[in-house]
């Protein structure tokens, strides 16, 4: 159970002044809609392909912070916005001309420098890990296949490119149906919950962490699964045995 909990927090992203191991995971559930569903509709890979892709630069700053501000129900620190668009974090947007219509924000680091409930998604330690903090749509664009773009453009960039992310993953709001369906479809995989990991107004929510495994790695062996695979070794030749003894 999560028990250091921010002083200013979000169903979506969380800061904490003091320290920049902030929480972050996909906010606008809205621009995430699975493309299996409208999506398919709409020829929507030459959509998505139709708009400009590129980094997010410091004369960004006022478009990403309108989008964010009419993404998101709070107020986000300046040094937030300052880390996106300097190159502090990983942050690349999407535009229609010189509007921005979408863009996402990662984090590639040690695992080692993860939060504390992070650092066993994978048994290695001296490995980098990517951490998505964010996605937003602008309403405008939504259902356009916008985040599928920006999701596989990053993974493009981290797949057998130094320093060789063995993990990507993010923290999402376990009543999110729309964002965990849209990582299942991506590949994303349950890891672990996070119980009253994000707090909304005056109330805490469960969150959970999804992982997406890169560049040959792969979920760790649990006990239960060793002993999940060694009972299956061991009942179905048993089983076998019965049925025949059966005839």
């Amino acid at each position: 159970m999560n028990t250091s909990r921010s002083t200013t927090s979000h169903m979506g992203w969380s800061f904490d002044p003091k320290s920049r191991k902030s929480r972050g995971l996909w906010i606008d559930e809205d621009g995430m809609t699975p493309s299996s569903s409208s999506e398919v509709l709409k020829p929507a890979a030459s959509l998505a392909d139709s708009f400009t892709l590129r980094k997010l630069k410091p004369y960004d700053r006022i478009a990403v912070e309108t989008l964010c501000n009419e993404s998101f129900p709070i107020q986000y620190p300046d040094c937030w916005y300052d880390e996106v668009v300097s190159g502090g974090l990983t942050s690349t947007g999407l535009f229609d001309g010189e509007n921005l219509a979408a863009m996402i924000v990662s984090e590639t680091k040690f695992v080692t420098d993860c939060n504390l409930e992070d650092q066993d998604i994978i048994s290695e330690s001296n490995v980098h890990v990517t951490y998505i903090l964010s996605i937003a749509v602008n309403k405008k664009f939504r259902r356009l296949g916008l985040a599928t773009r920006l999701l596989n453009n990053l993974m493009a960039s981290l797949i057998d490119h130094p320093p060789y992310t063995r993990v990507v993953f993010l923290h999402v709001l376990s009543t999110n149906s729309a964002a965990l369906s849209f990582y299942k479809m991506h590949g994303f995989e349950f890891h672990a919950s996070l119980p009253d990991y994000y707090r909304i107004g005056d109330q805490y929510a469960d969150g959970c962490t999804y992982v997406k495994y890169t560049n040959g790695s792969h979920a760790q062996i649990s006990f239960s699964d060793v002993c999940k695979t060694f009972g299956s070794t061991i009942c179905m030749p048993l089983k076998a045995i019965c049925k025949m003894l059966s005839f």
